[in-house]
């Protein structure tokens, strides 16, 4: 298994859809900051919370590349080469989905780290408008559990389709729709929904429901119709929810991802 992540990783760091993903990441953070700035909207703490979306940005190129990659994995005959060399379908299956968590984070640190201290250093960073440092760790908790998440949808689907097109169709079109819900369940009854707050059933579903409310414009717009709750005070109920559900999900996807490939035929 050592053997498996070790050459995955080297072949990782080597390969040009990572590298050109993390340069696509600088420039598009730059990029944001001016749109930021010549729109005079630009702070740390309004980057810091949109910069983790999964509905746009950086946040769909992600797991585009991702899939990307680890399909290359297939076409070129990696995966046939290792089964070859007598390494179990399960270890190979952990090897993919323990690359595709490194590529998936350090490509996101990348994007939030720049974006982050662009921002910063121009519109400042008010820790207080958001929650202070309990809302920001637990914030970051969510993102770490929501990316743990896409990583396993993407890693799951390409192992399963093997096709570049097909899923990455397939990923964007259900991280775009999950990621959008939180406003559509808002939106559909917006007075009471607001009363209910984060900590709707929903929430327990939608492996999303706290990244997607927070980087997708659902607190302004129901804000006013109620302008006296604060959407950064998080219950424990809130919080359960967020790190659970993104995290029974991912293991949910990786055990049928790995128990599909065990019994599949790799050409």
């Amino acid at each position: 298994m050592f053997y498996i992540l070790k050459a995955s990783l080297f072949k990782l760091f080597r390969d040009r859809t990572f590298q050109v993903t993390a340069i696509i990441g600088v420039v598009l953070a730059g990029f944001m900051a001016l749109i930021g700035v010549l729109s005079k909207t630009l702070t740390g703490e309004g980057t810091f919370l949109s910069s983790f979306s999964l509905a746009n940005g950086f946040g769909l190129t992600v797991p585009i590349n991702l899939i990307v990659f680890t399909v290359g994995e297939f076409t070129y005959g990696t995966v046939r080469n290792k089964i070859i060399a007598g390494f179990s379908k399960r270890k190979i299956y952990a090897g993919l989905f323990l690359t595709g968590l490194v590529f998936t984070f350090l490509l996101v640190t990348v994007y939030v780290g720049v974006s982050l201290i662009i921002a910063t250093s121009i519109g400042g960073f008010d820790g207080s408008k958001i929650g202070g440092a309990s809302f920001i760790l637990t914030y970051i908790a969510f993102a770490i559990v929501t990316y743990a998440f896409t990583t396993a949808l993407s890693v799951f689907v390409a192992t399963l389709i093997r096709n570049i097109g097909g899923s990455i169709s397939i990923v964007i079109i259900l991280l775009v729709m999950i990621s959008l819900s939180p406003l559509f369940v808002f939106m559909s009854d917006p007075e009471n929904m607001a009363k209910v707050g984060l900590e709707h059933w929903s929430s327990w579903v939608n492996p999303v429901q706290m990244i997607g409310f927070y980087t997708n414009d659902v607190i302004r717009i129901i804000a006013k119709f109620a302008p006296g709750v604060n959407f950064y005070s998080l219950s424990p109920t809130m919080i359960i929810s967020g790190l659970v559900t993104p995290l029974y999900w991912a293991t949910i996807l990786y055990v049928i991802g790995s128990l599909s490939f065990e019994y599949s035929d790799v050409k």
